[in-house]
This record gives C-alpha cells, structure tokens and sequence, in this order.
C-alpha cells in the first residue's frame, strides 16, 4: 500500500511538472485595444472602451501568472497607436498567442439617447454578450479557430452568452460566422489579426453600450470570471501542441 501511494504522488508530480512545463513554454501577449487618443467605444455612462480593456487585461495577466502562464500587456500606457506595432511587439518578445481585448458595441441606428451625469449619452440595451474574432489571413488560422473556440466554451461555462449581432445583414456588421455555438466569427482585415505571425484572437468582452451590461462589467467579481474563463481557454488551446 505505502508503494502504491509512492507511485500515485510520482504520477502527481511528473503531470505537475509536466504542465508547469507546457504552460513556462507559452507566453502570452496581451494586446490592450484602443489607445488614450483612439479610445474606442464610449459607455452608456460616459466611460471609454480603453478604459474597460485596461482594466480587464490588467486581471487577465494576474490570473495567466497565477496560473504559470507567462505573459505580457501591450499599449498599457495608451501611447501605442500603430496597429502594426503591436504584433511586431509580440513577436519580438517571442509570445505563443496574442490576445486582443476589446469591449462591444452597436451600430449607431440602434443607439438611443438618455441623460446621465447631466450628460447626453447613448445606450443600447438590446445588444449583449461576449464575441470572438479571427483572421483568414493569419498564417496560424486553425491554431487560431481553435483558440477562439476554446475561449468561447469555456465563457460560457462560466455562464457567460454570445452575441449575435456581429452577423446581422447589415452595414458595418454581416460578419461570417466561424462557431456559431461558441460566438466566435470572422473578421478578415482586422490589422492585429491579419499582421500577427502566431495565433492571435480578438475577443469582445461585452456590450458597454447596454447600461445593465456596463455595470457588470466593472464589477471585481465579473472581471474575474471572464479572466478566469480566458484562461481556461488558453491553458486548453496551449496543450494542444
């Protein structure tokens, strides 16, 4: 018995090993959407996208290096505004996987008007949800796909919903899907998708436009299962090399 439960902890211990291996052999860029001048989307309460992307790449990399996955912020200090540069970026610093992030929102016939703050802002309460995007033009498109999916399962394991609406037939949107089941499409000319040498995913954490959506967002708990999510998707997509 004492040799069984030998052998049992050596099995533990190589499986740790092992995984701690595969995960110090993947590093991770974490690409922050937007920039301080470009800031994206604009909440239904006045808060810029970039604002959101900072703070859930930030919980993101926390959450990877708690989980001995290396990885990196790209366009933290909102200075970066050559696309190109931040895929030349990640691969300089010899990452596996880039990650996009970004957070949604809806084309400008669908936004309503409503006062906040004193302020005139825009909302749009019927769009929510989490989307994925990949490039056929990156040269890693399977690994890619396959990333996205893995991501997108694991959202909505976390209880977490796809959006459709990227794929309505309609100017600005009427993208193809790649899985529908787990949110994820393609978005073929997006520069940091199409310009990356490795596997790269745009992901769209959520609708910041949808007033109920924005709050939940900026919740500690709510980041923090997104991060958790994402980083389930990744240590699945990295094991399978």
């Amino acid at each position: 018995m004492h040799g069984m439960k030998l052998r049992f902890l050596a099995l533990i211990l190589i499986g740790t090993s092992h995984c701690t291996l595969a995960n110090s052999l993947s590093k991770i860029a974490i690409d922050i959407g937007h920039s301080t001048a470009s800031p994206g989307a604009i909440s239904a309460r006045g808060k810029s996208e970039f604002e959101f992307n900072v703070a859930l790449a930030r919980v993101l990399r926390q959450m990877l290096m708690s989980h001995q996955i290396d990885s990196f912020l790209i366009g933290e200090d909102g200075k970066m505004l050559d696309l190109k540069q931040r895929t030349a970026k990640a691969d300089a610093d010899s990452a596996s996987l880039f990650l996009s992030i970004h957070h949604d929102s809806a084309q400008a016939k669908y936004l309503k008007q409503w006062r906040w703050q004193d302020k005139e802002l825009s909302y749009a309460d019927n769009f929510s949800g989490f989307s994925l995007f990949v490039s056929r033009q990156n040269p890693q498109l399977e690994k890619s796909l396959e990333c996205a999916r893995m991501i997108g399962k694991a959202l909505k394991q976390f209880g977490f919903n796809p959006s459709s609406h990227h794929a309505e037939p309609i100017s600005g949107e009427n993208r193809q899907w790649a899985d529908k089941d787990f949110g994820v499409y393609y978005y073929d000319e997006l520069i940091v998708l199409k310009t990356a040498k490795i596997p790269a995913v745009l992901v769209e954490a959520g609708v910041i436009v949808n007033r109920d959506e924005e709050q939940n967002l900026q919740k500690d708990s709510t980041k923090n299962r997104i991060a958790s999510a994402i980083t389930q998707g990744v240590t699945s997509c990295m094991e399978l090399e």
